[in-house]
Order: C-alpha cells, then structure tokens, then sequence
C-alpha cells in the first residue's frame, strides 16, 4: 500500500495501480492501442498548436509545455514526398508529473501534415496508430 507524501518510483505507482485497478489496466491498454486522432482545425493556427495536436495524437494523456523550432528542412523529408518540413523539439509531463521531450520531424505537403518521431524520451512508447504517421489534410 503506498501512503501520502511517500516517495515512489513511477514503474511502483504503476504496478501498485495495476493491481488495485486491473480493469483500469485493460481500458488503458484498449486506449494506448486506438488510433490517436487530431483536430485538423488546429494544426495551422500556430506552431504551439501543431505541437500539442502532435503531442496529443501520440501520447494523449500528456501535458503540454512547450515547444522549440531545432531546424528546418529536416533532410529526409524527400523520402516521405514532403515539400518542406522542420524538426521540433516538443517539452510534455507525463502520468506521473516527470518532464520529456519528443523530437519530431514535422512535413508538409500542400495543405496535407504528417509528422515522424525522430526520438523522445518518455517510458511509455509513443502510440504509432497516431494519425499524423500517415498524410493528413487540413480542415
């Protein structure tokens, strides 16, 4: 049993949720699976917004903090038919309060996003089913 103002590891609070919650754990699961969607209406307001589109598709009970241009053109775009593209560094916590970073490869095609993790650092892996792993086009 973990008591208030104990400090535990977050792989503890997990495990420890797990088995006083087991049917939290098959719901979760069931969600870190779906496809991860995003606000299409979003993701040309600004750069911010992009990002937490972005951070909300691949880890949606993430918070965001911020968000930081790295450079611009990432090289590789060309592989994915991309007409321009720019790396971004996005800043988010977690479950558990802990600070990450996601670096992303950001494309663009016309009027059409998509977007490529280059890497992060999280511990829960980022959910591939996100919506921006394939062309998606602004509203």
């Amino acid at each position: 049993m973990i008591f208030l103002g104990e400090e535990v590891e977050p792989l503890s609070l997990i495990l420890s949720l797990a088995l006083q919650h087991p049917q939290a754990v098959d719901q979760a699961a069931r969600s870190y699976n779906t496809p991860g969607t995003v606000n299409t209406a979003n993701i040309e307001s600004s750069l911010a917004d992009f990002a937490k589109e972005t951070l909300h598709c691949y880890h949606p009970s993430a918070r965001f903090r911020d968000v930081n241009f790295v450079a611009a053109p990432w090289p590789e775009h060309y592989k994915f038919g991309a007409n321009a593209s720019a790396v971004i560094q996005i800043s988010f916590t977690g479950l558990t309060n802990q600070p990450y970073q996601m670096l992303v490869a950001a494309m663009a095609k016309e009027r059409s996003y998509r977007t490529f993790v280059l890497a992060e650092n999280s511990r829960i892996q980022y959910n591939r089913n996100c919506a921006l792993e394939r062309w998606t086009a602004a509203n």
